[in-house]
């Protein structure tokens, strides 16, 4: 397990979807490095993080029937996951994705592909992880329309520090790889500088 997390995170690197320097978050905060699964613009790009991300989700969560993609960035990695799961699998997940704002004309609504029943297992697939606040506003708009709530979260980078807990009404959480994960890889691969820094960041220092 812990060579496929450095074969993914040497990935990550290598197509310049993990980079390292200063960078301000969203949130104001200051990170020493940046995710963006944008960059993974390619079909053996999304091959490649598809079959980790359908590995976590169905390790995790093998009830899993459904994979739910949140726009915009996880509309593709669902898709990719999905495609992963039969291929590599042999599981059939379906999947569908939400629009920022739904429409009122043609495919009208905010949701969009397999609609979930109720009580169907719904895996929502994502890049990352930072507080998961737009993640449980995501979780709650699925419950409200369709009347089942997600099992499970997958994404392929928990970002979170180490005291930043998951917040309340959010499922349970699977990532392919947590910043503890990147912060041995760089230890291991003598990347000092960088290791140092993620480290600071991971503690909270």
């Amino acid at each position: 397990m812990k060579e496929e997390k450095n074969q993914f995170i040497r990935f990550l690197v290598d197509s310049g979807c993990l980079k390292f320097g200063d960078f301000q978050l969203k949130s104001g905060d200051r990170s020493p490095f940046f995710v963006n699964l944008g960059q993974a613009d390619s079909g053996a790009k999304l091959d490649i993080v598809g079959r980790a991300l359908a590995a976590a989700s169905l390790a995790a969560f093998p009830q899993a029937e459904l994979l739910f993609g949140p726009a915009y960035k996880g509309i593709g990695l669902a898709v990719a996951a999905a495609a992963a799961g039969w291929y590599r699998h042999g599981k059939d997940l379906r999947f569908f994705y939400d629009r920022k704002e739904a429409k009122a004309h043609g495919e009208r609504g905010r949701f969009i592909g397999h609609l979930p029943e109720p009580g169907e297992a719904v895996v929502m697939i994502d890049d990352v992880l930072s507080d998961g606040g737009t993640k449980v506003a995501a979780v709650e708009a699925i419950a409200a329309t369709f009347r089942t709530r997600p099992v499970g979260v997958v994404v392929a980078v928990d970002r979170r520090r180490r005291a930043t807990p998951l917040p309340a009404g959010l499922p349970p959480v699977e990532a392919v790889v947590a910043l503890s994960d990147l912060c041995d890889y760089l230890a291991e691969t003598g990347a000092d500088e960088h290791c140092q820094a993620l480290r600071r960041f991971y503690e909270g220092a």
